[in-house]
């Protein structure tokens, strides 16, 4: 699926998020969204998907504009995205295996089948031993590796990833990008954090400040060192 923002502003309330945004994804993309807190990343993430739409200008998927499909419509076409969100967002009443079952039976994938990926991915981010732990059980970093798998078993052709080293230990965090790189596959990936992770080497960046796209193109590390008001 190509994702596209064209002129994309979108506002909440009387303030302006994100302002005249033009940017391609085509399939098989991989980028690092880059921005310091309120800078918009979840905001555009979200507006890639379909969570939230534009105030002004049109996000399309597949030439598709999405403002004008219908609701059931645009859920159906989010069947091909995957999340994986700041928090582990698991229930926690769940195990480890139900968490990542449960939304493969909401969009009833059978049931065998729905078994059959789960352990496939359970066995990909390396927590086939605590399939069966209640998440209040696991570390920071298996939580996340189990948000991973929830994301990576609906098979989504699309992967967005929103700060996804948000506290995590350093070696915690280079497992959690050594697991994003592996299980992407040729999918698009999409990274949005504050700053480029050193084990995360995706080969474009893009880089917002209050809103607005200030960069598209390859890594530019001087970037994270310039001041947001020479980037204005």
């Amino acid at each position: 699926m190509e994702l596209r923002a064209e002129s994309l502003s979108l506002q909440h309330g009387p303030r302006t998020v994100l302002e005249s945004i033009d940017a391609r994804f085509p399939p098989g993309t991989r980028a690092l969204l880059l921005g310091r807190s309120g800078s918009g990343k979840t905001t555009l993430l979200k507006a890639l998907a379909g969570l939230l739409l534009p105030s002004r200008g049109r996000i399309t998927w597949d030439g598709q504009d999405v403002a004008k499909l219908t609701a059931p419509e645009r859920r159906k076409q989010q069947a091909a995205f995957g999340f994986v969100f700041q928090t582990d967002a698991l229930f926690d009443s769940l195990t480890v295996r139900q968490n990542v079952m449960q939304p493969l039976l909401r969009r009833h994938v059978p049931e065998p089948e729905a078994r059959e990926r789960t352990e496939a991915v359970l066995k990909s981010v390396g927590l086939t031993d605590a399939a069966d732990t209640l998440p209040e059980r696991l570390s920071g970093g298996m939580k996340k590796r189990a948000g991973l798998a929830r994301a990576l078993a609906a098979k989504p052709a699309v992967l967005l990833a929103d700060d996804p080293f948000a506290g995590l230990d350093p070696g915690t965090a280079r497992q959690v990008a050594r697991v994003l790189l592996d299980v992407a596959g040729t999918g698009t990936l999409l990274v949005a954090a504050p700053e480029a992770p050193l084990d995360l080497p995706l080969p474009r960046w893009l880089y917002l400040r209050a809103g607005r796209l200030v960069h598209d193109g390859a890594p530019a590390p001087e970037l994270e060192r310039t001041p947001d008001e020479a980037l204005a």
